[in-house]
């Protein structure tokens, strides 16, 4: 009997084998009539979960073997090969190459003349909404729809993003930079003199949340230590204060904050089956998730009401929900096309508290890193930031005048820079559906085949030395800088005109008075600067991250410096006794630990530190490695 069974899952496995073998000669047949270099690969250029889950394990053990840094094969099976190869893959295979499994063609580009046609087809190239299940935790959304249906969220979430709603979070912005800056003072041991915070990436997302939770959606929130009192008649319990409704467990802010810590859950396993789960990890997500659930369900009763009341929304508030929630009180016949269900309009309130939030969070902390280790950096945007607002208190600084000078200076240039080689998202999906799609490369017309998976790598072209002003790098033996942080490289010493370039499905307005036609910045080429995406499909809410990023910095650094925390090699006191020597080596040696653990940052949904990475604000004059 038992050989009968082991014939028939030999038998299996053979006829398993014999498919993919067959599928794999038929991809490559496929991919061969692209004319573009190629390599074949046991796994798909998009993994799967298990894979992206195991990897390390097995790559790991390769890695031992000598000479297998410069094997091409294992770094295609790196499921976030352009973070951690796209140099060493560029080199080898060029700078747009396919990677051809049985399950997948799939072309990879850090060319800014492709990116730049593929991210302006938006109809020839859609998004593969299909990879991004992941944050489809409450339904469709403007991130997770395509054609018709992407259409229609994009217009009704895009009318909340203007020139108005960019003043609101202006002002918000400096507020909530004030506000950190005093909760970090209160932390134990600190005053408002010396802060010594152990990771900023906390209070930097906790940041962002609030500016988006206030100026989007409405409902102002206060820092740990302030007072609940100063909200006044904007209290809404549970969304901003410790005090909840009967029916909640959990504060608006700690429920979002661990679901989207959390999120990766949601690609192994449905809601469905966690609630099944006897494990205490998953009993949390499923009440995190219950409990935002409500939350957003609460908010959209809210603004029902408000407009049954025939009430406007609270001044200094976007009203991110209104648009949302008059959409979905419109029958679909009688809407035009413009209509949400209601839980397209939770939906849509998650993915922008999500992204909104993450985002900007994670790039404020990564700049706050990269000016504590170029301590010459900081001095010039120091420089820079009191030329053009002085002495003058926060709350006298202008959305029409100020926000607009400090981003064309060394702000401006630091944020540019730090999403230049950190972009919070790494790869931009697309997809060639049933036909296939011409574009120009090197002089050529490239055919991409049908159902081809294309990645557009925003690390790889954004670190392309082709398309960048570039030196020799002061840090490695590198040829070139593109993998070091040099803000300097955005300040022109020219004025550039700036042109805007659309495609016919970007209906979303994006221009804003700071972003003026003329720059000091330097301007990249068309698809080498991809943080945001470009084109039909390019973020909606790049402006509100720009703005809220200019203010919180300006605000941070208009009173105080930023130092790497060098306590786990030298007290205070063995600081204060050394020579200028002795300090240099002491603070390069922190440069070199911090810059391993942000390069050693990994990707999930978006690109985070894995390690911590202390420092020290002081008072500006009380600094004590300047000029090293």
């Amino acid at each position: 009997m038992f050989s009968y069974f082991g014939t028939a899952v030999l038998g299996i496995v053979v006829f398993w084998l014999l498919n993919k073998i067959r599928s794999l000669v038929r991809n490559v047949e496929i991919a061969k009539t692209a004319g573009l270099p190629y390599r074949i690969s046991p796994i798909s250029g998009i993994a799967g979960f298990f894979w992206t889950a195991i990897h390390d394990v097995i790559l790991n053990a390769i890695r031992l073997i000598p000479g297998s840094e410069d094997w091409v094969w294992p770094m295609m099976l790196e499921p976030h090969r352009s973070w951690h190869h796209a140099e060493k893959l560029r080199e080898k295979l060029g700078d747009t190459y396919m990677i051809v499994s049985p399950a997948q063609v799939h072309l990879i580009s850090y060319n800014a003349e492709v990116i730049g046609q593929i991210s302006a087809r938006r109809n020839d190239f859609p998004k593969p909404v299909e990879i991004y299940e992941i944050v489809d935790m409450f339904g469709k959304s403007v991130m997770t729809t395509e054609e018709w249906e992407w259409r229609r969220h994009r217009k009704i979430v895009g009318s909340a993003f203007s020139e108005k709603s960019n003043t609101l979070v202006w002002t918000e912005s400096l507020k909530q930079g004030e506000g950190m800056l005093k909760f970090w003072s209160k932390l134990a041991g600190n005053d408002v003199g010396c802060m010594q915070v152990e990771d900023t990436v906390v209070e930097t997302t906790l940041m962002a949340l609030y500016v988006v939770s206030s100026a989007g959606f409405g409902i102002r929130q206060v820092w740990e230590g302030e007072g609940e009192e100063q909200l006044g008649s904007k209290i809404v319990p549970g969304f901003n204060t410790s005090k909840l409704f009967a029916h909640h467990t959990l504060p608006f802010k700690d429920a979002i904050n661990h679901l989207v810590h959390s999120i990766i859950w949601f690609a192994l396993m449905p809601i469905w089956l966690m609630r099944l789960s006897p494990l205490a990890v998953h009993k949390k997500l499923v009440v995190c998730f219950d409990e935002c659930s409500n939350y957003f369900k609460e908010l959209a009763e809210y603004k029902t009401k408000q407009f049954a009341k025939g009430e406007k929304a609270d001044d200094g508030t976007m009203d991110v929900m209104g648009p949302l929630v008059k959409a979905s009180e419109i029958e679909p016949q009688l809407s035009n096309g413009l209509y949400l269900t209601k839980q397209e309009v939770i939906a849509n309130a998650w993915i922008l508290l999500f992204a909104g939030h993450e985002t900007s969070g994670s790039i404020t902390h990564y700049s706050l890193l990269f000016l504590a280790i170029e301590q010459a950096v900081q001095v010039k945007l120091q420089t820079d930031i009191d030329s053009i607002v002085g002495s003058r208190l926060t709350e006298t600084w202008t959305y029409d005048t100020d926000l607009g000078n400090l981003y064309q200076s060394m702000v401006g240039a630091v944020i540019n820079e730090t999403l230049r080689l950190l972009p919070p998202i790494i790869d931009i999906p697309k997809i060639t559906r049933e036909k296939s799609q011409t574009i120009k490369y090197n002089e050529k017309t490239i055919t991409i085949p049908p159902n081809t998976m294309v990645q557009l790598s925003a690390v790889g072209v954004q670190r392309n030395s082709q398309f960048w002003p570039h030196t020799s790098s002061k840090i490695s033996n590198k040829v070139h800088d593109m993998d070091d942080w040099v803000p300097q490289r955005w300040l022109n010493t020219t004025i550039s005109e700036k042109k805007e370039v659309k495609d016919e499905w970007d209906e979303a307005p994006d221009v804003a008075s700071f972003d003026q036609k003329t720059s000091n910045l330097f301007t990249p080429v068309k698809g080498s600067f991809i943080p945001f995406a470009e084109g039909g499909r390019s973020c909606p809410g790049k402006r509100f991250a720009q703005i809220e990023i200019t203010a919180v910095l300006a605000v941070i650094f208009k009173t105080y410096s930023i130092e790497l925390d060098v306590s786990r090699w030298a007290s205070d006191e063995d600081v204060g006794k050394m020579n200028v020597p002795e300090r240099r080596v002491l603070y390069q040696k922190a440069m070199a630990e911090a810059r391993r653990k942000i390069f050693g940052s990994e990707t999930i949904v978006f690109l985070q530190m894995q390690e911590k990475c202390p420092v020290r604000f002081v008072k500006r004059g009380s600094e004590r490695f300047r000029g090293l």
